[in-house]
């Protein structure tokens, strides 16, 4: 008569530690609930989110925002070597309930889930990553750039010189990267390329011109006065930009992010890139 095991030993099933680091890769937190430390799972799980909505508020700036997403990386190791560590320590492990391929896939679709929540929140309140796909900045930002864009709030200032994003409804809700030129109240006027404000001409350092032929189009302008709730925005590569002189005023409501800086050059073979990698835009 064959021998009957204990249920116990039926049950019995030994971890994988590298099964526990790469779930703990995937998700953090994962790695515990498969080593049964679903407590701990939870605990690693919303530490990160902490840690992470904390971390936002120093992406203004490329060092800042490099070490945060440092230390973000080095946490998501952290979680996973624990895992790992714990799941070779484990010897005659019998499953608990939280071993079952529903928990582990609901664990899975919290992380996503809450992944592209944070992703929305970051965006509507506090920064967004934009690329450029023309040369309308030139050579500020070049075609390709990867740069971070502070989300602005209603009351927000803004200054003369500042690079912003910012839409029109005529243009189905696309996104523009130009300077702020005109401020409200102010008189532009254009006169053979020289910007004037109020009377004065304006130092631009900033200005590219790509081309050497005069169109009154688009080499004259104005003059025209500003609303109180208006701002004159041109691209630096004055020849190849479509901007206030054809959209005219754009009014601060569509003002929606000031530019930060590059985190990502799109020219990785330029000499200068190394220049560039977090280069604040001015």
């Amino acid at each position: 008569m064959a021998e009957t095991q204990p249920l116990n030993a039926l049950r019995e099933k030994p971890r994988n530690p590298w099964l526990a680091m790469v779930l703990s890769l995937v998700a953090v937190g994962l790695g515990q609930v498969y080593n049964g430390q679903w407590r701990k799972g939870v605990g690693f799980y919303v530490a990160e989110i902490i840690l992470a909505l904390f971390m936002i508020l120093f992406w203004a700036d490329f060092a800042a925002m490099l070490l945060c997403v440092s230390i973000l990386l080095g946490y998501n190791l952290f979680a996973a070597g624990e895992a790992f560590a714990t799941a070779r320590r484990l010897s005659g492990y019998t499953l608990k309930p939280c071993n079952r391929w529903w928990v582990y896939l609901l664990c899975l679709a919290v992380s996503l889930g809450s992944g592209a929540v944070f992703e929305q929140i970051v965006k509507g309140w506090f920064f967004m990553a934009y690329q450029v796909p023309s040369a309308s900045m030139l050579p500020t930002i070049r075609v390709g750039d990867h740069f971070m864009v502070e989300v602005l709030e209603p009351g927000d200032a803004l200054e003369r010189g500042e690079i912003v994003i910012f839409s029109l409804p005529e243009t189905n809700g696309r996104d523009f990267v130009k300077r702020v030129v005109g401020l409200p109240g102010e008189t532009v006027e254009i006169r053979e390329r020289k910007v004037f404000i109020d009377g004065t001409p304006l130092n631009e350092p900033y200005v590219f011109h790509s081309k050497e032929d005069f169109l009154p189009l688009r080499d004259t302008f104005g003059p025209v006065v500003l609303g109180p709730d208006e701002y004159f925005l041109m691209g630096d590569n004055r020849e190849d930009s479509y901007d206030s002189r054809w959209l005219g005023p754009v009014r601060r409501e569509r003002i929606t992010g000031r530019a930060g800086y590059i985190y990502l050059p799109g020219d990785l073979d330029a000499p200068d890139w190394a220049d560039r990698l977090g280069a604040p835009l001015r």
